[in-house]
C-alpha cells in the first residue's frame, strides 16, 4: 500500500490527512491540525498561514484573508497584483512539503476536497493550483459525498445495517453548503445542492465584532481589523469547549470576556439561514424529511453551541453532528476509516519486504555473536589480564548483547503487529491497538532474552545468577519502561507517529555498529592476556573502545553530524576516562542513551495529533 494524501482547502482553513502503511495521520500545519488559508503579499513574495497574520500586524494592506473568496482571477494587495491561483498554490506547497516529510517520499496519490456546487471550470482551476504546488491530484472528492462515504464505512465497520435512502448534509464552515446525497452501490452522487457564503463562520465572526465593538468589521482600520478578526475566530472556537473565554483586544485595549450565550444569540440568524437552505435543498430534490436517512452536520462551525437547535427551528429536524465534524470531509476523502478499520481482511497490516527483514535481524545477529564470544572464549576470560574473575565482574558484554536484542525485537514490533493482524482475520481493532500488542511482545521478549543471558552466563561460569541478572536486566529495564509507555500511548490515545510505526521504531544503525566495536575493544583490553609483543597496544585499544562508546551514545542522542561531533567531545572524554574500570559502566552509558532515545520518542508521540476516527 502506497501513501495517499487528502486535502480540504477551504475558505478559512486547510486540513490534510496522510494515509500510510503505518496508519493515518492528521498533518501538523502551523503547529496544529489545521492552517489558515490567509496569504500576505510583499515585495519578497507570498507568506501564508500564521506567518501571514503576523505580517499583517505591520503591513495590513498586504493580507488576503480568504483567497477562495476573491474568485479565480487576480487580486490586488499590498500594492501588487497577483494571481489567486498562486496564493492557493503557496499554501498547498506547505502542505505538500509536510506530507513529504512525514511520508519520507513525495506522495503521488493526492485527493482534493471540493464543494459540491463547483462546476468543471472551478475544479480545473483548483487542479491547476495543486499542480503549481507540486501535487499530482488523482481525484477531486465532493465534501458531502466524502462525509457520507465515511459515515457509511463506519456503520459497516460497526456491523450495523446500511440505509440506502438519500442523506442531507449541512456543511457549515466559513460559509454554508447544503447537499442532498443519493447513496448508490457504486458510490454516492449529489442530487441537490445550495450554498450561501453568509450563512457560516465568516458571517458569524463579523456579527460578533459588531456586537462587541459597535463597529462593523469592514469599517475598522486595517491595523485593527485583522488582529480583531483572528482574536474573534480563536475565541469562538475555544467557546465550543468552554463556557466563557477572555479575548485580547488590539491597540492595547483592555481584554473582553465572551461567553457562549453571546455567541449563540449572534449566531441564531446565521444558523437559521442554514436551516432555510436545507429545507430548500430538500424541496429541490423533491424529498421530505421522512424520505431521508438522516440530517448530518459537518464543518468547523458545527461545534458552535446550539447550532443544531437553531437549524432545526427552520428545517423541522435537528441535524446530527458527526465525530470531529471539521475533519469529516477530509477523512472521507482519504478513505481513512477504510484503511484503519473496515475491510480488515482486505487491508491488513502489510508484512515487511525481505530486505527490511534482513535489516531487522542484524542487531539480533550481533547480539548472539557478542554473547557467544563472551561464552566460548571463556578460557581467555579466566586468564583475565586485570581480574581472574573477569566473567563475573565483566557483565558489560552480555549487557550490550541484551540491549542489542531489545533493540532488534522493538524494531520488529511492526512485524509482530502485522503477524497478529494476519492471524486474526475477524478483528476490528485499530492499527494503534495492534502495534501496542507488537511492542508489548517485543519488550517482554527483550527482558526474557536479558534474563536468559544472565542465567546462561551464571551457569556456565558457576557464578551467582542474581548478581549477573542485576547487572544485565537492570541495564535494559529503562528501555523497556519507555517502550511500554509508547505501547500505552498507542493504545489509549490512538496516535500514529509521522511516517508510520516502522520508521518510528527504527533505531540508528550507526550507533549499534560503533557500540559493538567499542565494547569489544574495551573487553579485549580488560580481559585478554595479551602477548608481550602486543603489550604496548592494549592500553590504546582500551582507550579507543571507550571513545567509541561515547561516539555511539552521541549518535543515539542526536542526528545532525555537527551536533554529534559536538556531543562526542564531552561524552567521549568521560567514557575514555571510565573505560579503565571495564566494559560494565560503558554498557550502562550506552543503554541509558538508548533509553533516552526512546524517551524522546515518547515525548514526540505525546505531541503527535491523535488519529481522527
Amino acid at each position: 500500500m502506497h501513501s495517499r494524501l487528502a486535502i480540504d482547502y477551504g475558505a478559512a482553513t486547510v486540513r490534510a490527512v496522510l494515509v500510510a502503511p503505518g496508519g493515518t495521520t492528521t498533518l501538523t500545519l502551523d503547529g496544529t491540525g489545521e492552517m489558515s488559508t490567509a496569504a500576505h503579499i510583499t515585495d519578497g513574495g507570498i507568506v501564508t498561514g500564521a506567518a501571514a497574520w503576523r505580517q499583517a500586524a505591520t503591513d495590513p494592506d498586504g493580507l488576503v484573508v480568504s483567497p477562495l473568496r476573491t474568485g479565480t482571477g487576480q487580486v490586488t494587495a499590498g500594492g501588487q497584483q497577483v494571481e489567486v491561483v498562486d496564493l492557493v498554490a503557496a499554501t498547498l506547497r506547505q502542505v505538500a512539503a509536510e506530507a513529504q516529510r512525514v511520508a519520507g517520499e513525495p506522495v503521488e496519490d493526492v485527493r482534493l476536497v471540493v464543494p459540491a456546487g463547483w462546476g468543471p471550470r472551478r475544479r480545473t482551476w483548483m487542479r491547476h493550483a495543486a499542480r503549481g504546488a507540486g501535487l499530482a491530484v488523482s481525484r477531486l472528492v465532493e465534501a458531502p459525498v466524502a462525509a457520507i462515504a465515511r459515515l457509511d464505512t463506519r456503520t459497516a465497520a460497526a456491523g450495523l445495517p446500511g440505509d440506502g435512502r438519500p442523506a442531507l448534509v449541512i456543511d457549515v464552515g466559513a460559509g454554508c453548503e447544503v447537499t442532498v446525497v443519493q447513496r448508490d452501490p457504486a458510490g454516492a452522487e449529489v442530487v441537490s445542492t445550495l450554498a450561501d457564503p453568509d450563512a457560516g463562520g465568516d458571517r458569524l465572526d463579523a456579527a460578533l465584532v459588531t456586537t462587541l465593538t459597535a463597529t462593523e468589521l469592514h469599517d475598522m482600520p486595517a491595523g485593527q481589523r485583522w488582529p480583531m478578526l483572528i482574536n474573534i475566530r480563536t475565541a469562538r472556537h475555544a467557546l465550543s469547549e468552554q463556557v466563557a473565554v477572555t479575548m485580547p483586544m488590539p491597540d492595547g485595549q483592555p481584554p473582553m470576556v465572551i461567553n457562549a450565550g453571546q455567541v449563540a444569540e449572534v449566531a441564531r440568524p446565521v444558523f437559521e439561514r442554514a436551516g432555510e437552505l436545507a429545507a430548500q435543498a430538500l424541496d429541490n430534490a423533491d424529498l421530505t424529511l421522512d424520505q431521508v436517512s438522516g440530517v448530518h452536520l459537518i464543518g468547523a462551525a458545527a461545534v458552535t453551541p446550539g447550532a443544531g437547535d437553531m437549524i432545526a427551528a427552520k428545517l423541522g429536524a435537528t441535524p446530527v453532528p458527526g465525530q470531529h465534524p471539521h475533519m469529516a470531509a477530509v477523512l472521507g476523502a482519504a478513505d481513512a476509516t477504510t484503511t484503519e478499520a473496515a475491510a480488515v481482511e482486505e487491508q491488513q497490516l502489510p508484512l515487511p519486504p525481505v530486505r527490511r527483514l534482513i535489516t531487522l535481524a542484524l542487531p539480533g545477529m550481533a547480539s548472539l555473536v557478542l554473547f557467544a564470544s563472551y561464552i566460548f572464549f571463556s578460557d581467555d576470560y579466566r586468564l583475565g589480564y586485570h581480574n581472574t574473575t573477569a566473567p563475573l565482574a565483566d557483565w558489560g558484554v552480555p549487557a550490550v548483547a541484551a540491549t542489542l536484542a531489545m533493540i532488534c525485537l522493538l524494531q520488529a514490533a511492526a512485524l509482530f503487529a502485522a503477524l497478529l493482524d494476519h492471524n486474526t482475520p475477524t478483528t476490528t481493532e485499530q492499527p494503534p491497538g495492534r502495534i501496542s500488542g507488537g511492542i508489548t511482545i517485543a519488550l517482554l521478549g527483550g527482558l526474557a532474552t536479558a534474563t536468559m543471558y544472565a542465567i546462561t552466563a551464571g551457569l556456565y561460569f558457576n557464578q551467582p545468577i542474581p548478581r549477573l541478572a542485576q547487572g544485565i536486566v537492570l541495564t535494559v529495564l529503562p528501555i523497556a519502561v519507555f517502550a511500554a509507555a509508547v505501547a500505552v500511548l498507542a493504545w489509549r490515545r490512538g496516535v500514529t507517529p509521522p511516517g508510520g510505526w516502522d520508521g518510528f521504531l527504527t533505531f540508528p544503525a550507526t550507533s549499534m555498529i560503533i557500540a559493538v566495536a567499542g565494547i569489544v575493544a574495551v573487553n579485549l583490553w580488560y580481559t585478554v592476556a595479551w602477548p608481550w609483543y602486543f603489550a604496548g597496544w592494549s592500553d590504546g585499544i582500551g582507550l579507543a573502545g571507550g571513545l567509541l562508546i561515547g561516539v555511539a551514545a552521541a549518535c543515539t542522542l542526536v542526528r545532525h553530524p555537527g551536533a554529534r561531533l559536538a556531543l562526542t567531545v564531552p561524552v567521549g572524554f568521560f567514557t575514555v576516562i571510565i573505560s579503565r574500570t571495564g566494559p560494565a559502566p560503558l554498557a550502562t552509558i550506552w543503554a541509558l542513551a538508548v533509553a533516552c532515545w526512546w524517551g524522546v520518542h515518547v515525548w514526540g508521540l505525546l505531541r503527535t495529533p491523535p488519529i481522527r476516527r
